[in-house]
């Protein structure tokens, strides 16, 4: 296969990127990317994956999976549509730490994706969505950094039970998230501290439940 020679000699792991089912098939017995890590990639990728466990979100590790732009690093990922055998990726992307510097700029981490919104539309059209405007049921505020993990898995709870919800990922102060889940819309705003969560709705007085009590409550109201 003339591209899978060409990109052999100038980025060998493109290779894993060339679709040919020949060379897909020679290419089962190569070293998997997994295995050479070094301690502090390793930690990271643990990390991203102890967080889609605790999101409940479900994935399949491909290690073959090298997306086709050279400046990737650690982590890549793709979202493929429930139809298996369109083979379609509907969104792809992944972390580029060294892009920004590599074009003159301040080392600075990075992340994106990029979608083919035809076939967004199709998937979607095909599940049976309809496109509505976005609105958030209930945000979610970090009472100590240390709760944070606690509020990610209340967070996806709350999802898993039809409930639209956010959080603050940039690191704001009590004050500061306060303010973006007033800003949000939101119905409900729950601030977690320790094993209890305090809820107030629509603005109106807070109610303090057990944080194991939340999904619970915000589905009653």
């Amino acid at each position: 296969d003339d591209d899978a020679r060409h990109k052999r000699s100038t980025s060998p792991l493109q290779v894993f990127d060339v679709k040919t089912p020949s060379v897909r098939a020679a290419l089962e017995g190569a070293p998997k990317i997994g295995e050479s890590l070094c301690d502090e990639c390793r930690a990271h990728f643990e990390e991203v994956r102890r967080l889609l466990d605790l999101y409940g979100v479900p994935y399949v590790l491909d290690p073959t999976l090298v997306r086709g732009l050279d400046y990737y690093s650690r982590t890549t990922f793709e979202f493929i549509g429930p139809d298996e055998n369109a083979n379609s990726t509907i969104c792809g992307g992944g972390r580029y730490d060294g892009l920004i510097q590599a074009v003159g700029g301040p080392a600075t981490p990075g992340i994106g994706f990029g979608a083919g919104l035809e076939r967004l539309v199709l998937a979607l059209e095909n599940e049976g969505v309809v496109a509505q405007a976005p609105t958030i049921d209930v945000f979610f505020v970090v009472g100590e950094e240390a709760e944070r993990d606690r509020v990610l898995a209340a967070l996806a709870a709350v999802r898993r039970a039809g409930l639209a919800a956010d959080t603050d990922y940039a690191g704001r102060s009590l004050k500061g998230q306060l303010t973006q889940g007033a800003r949000s819309g939101a119905h409900s705003v729950v601030v977690v501290r320790g094993d209890e969560a305090t809820i107030r709705r629509d603005g109106h007085d807070d109610r303090t439940v057990r944080l194991d009590e939340v999904v619970a409550t915000l589905t009653s109201q």
